[in-house]
């Protein structure tokens, strides 16, 4: 640091934190032929030795297993062949039950009209490249969503996961804790999601009714897990509330670097009959459009 002498005992106070990766360095693990190893460093967890189809009943234990994988990595990604279209909601079962949320731009698909199409031939919106949680708008945001890719470009197109709870593990403690005294505004038309979504006049006013403006905390503990993690994100966070609009856009510019460090991110890539589960809790997302002309069709469910 221009020639002063630095003791090394002060590196770690005079230097950006960096996350102990004791917490989430996991080694793979397994019952029976399923086997989930780590997807990265940080977050994601990828599943092997799984298939689900018209016959498959896993047992409390193969459930109980896979529930505990998800918590532990925020994202499963199941290998090509564990499950085809027809049976993507068998897999889902393991995790809760199937709720459609569905936009003019995401027809829905599906036997039990559940699941939702996520076809680039038809969406023309573009909020699913902004990072979000899904449906944080709400305070009964669902747990988990779950995709299925039935179509991929054979590059490009990837999901892009960020694992909130290791973006507050960043924060210097001082600054966590005042965070923690905060609250902010989520709305669902904080980047216009349904002024771009629903042309339809009378439609998007009947949509705006169902969700007003809500209060959260800046930071929220984990119902299951009992770990904190930052509950701000760029789609639906409108402002934080208490401080001026310019302190504001600087604390979550803030939040939104630290979300956005590599360390604390893993990038997913699809494969044609790949599925795919995450934490809705834990992890925030946002695709990448970098497929071009590519048709990319995936199947989407909220799982509540």
């Amino acid at each position: 640091m221009n020639g002063i002498h630095v003791d090394e005992a002060k590196l770690d106070r005079i230097q950006p934190r960096i996350l102990d990766m004791t917490h989430y360095h996991r080694e793979p693990v397994s019952l029976d032929d399923i086997t989930i190893a780590p997807y990265s460093a940080t977050v994601g967890g990828r599943v092997t030795g799984l298939r689900v189809d018209a016959g498959t009943e896993l047992s409390a234990a193969h459930r109980q297993f896979l529930r505990d994988g998800l918590l532990r990595h925020g994202f499963l990604s199941f290998e090509p062949g564990t499950v085809d279209v027809a049976h993507f909601e068998r897999l889902i079962s393991v995790f809760g039950k199937a709720k459609l949320m569905n936009t003019p731009y995401t027809p829905e698909r599906g036997k039990d009209g559940q699941l939702n199409a996520i076809d680039s031939s038809i969406k023309k919106t573009r909020m699913n490249y902004i990072w979000h949680m899904d449906q944080v708008f709400q305070h009964n945001s669902p747990p988990f969503t779950a995709l299925f890719g039935e179509s991929v470009p054979k590059l490009g197109g990837d999901t892009l996961f960020a694992n909130a709870t290791a973006a507050y593990d960043l924060l210097d403690p001082l600054l966590a804790a005042y965070l923690e005294t905060l609250t902010a505004i989520h709305d669902v038309e904080t980047q216009g999601y349904l002024t771009l979504a629903y042309h339809d006049l009378a439609q998007r006013a009947a949509e705006r009714e169902k969700y007003p403006p809500i209060e959260v905390p800046l930071i929220r503990v984990h119902p299951e897990t009992g770990r904190k993690q930052i509950f701000v994100n760029e789609l639906y966070t409108l402002r934080i509330l208490g401080v001026t609009r310019r302190t504001s856009q600087a604390l979550l510019d803030v939040l939104f670097d630290v979300l956005g460090a590599p360390e604390v991110q893993a990038r997913h890539r699809w494969e044609d009959g790949v599925a795919l589960i995450w934490d809705n809790r834990t992890v925030q997302h946002r695709g990448v459009p970098d497929f071009g002309a590519s048709r990319r069709v995936l199947h989407r469910a909220l799982v509540v």
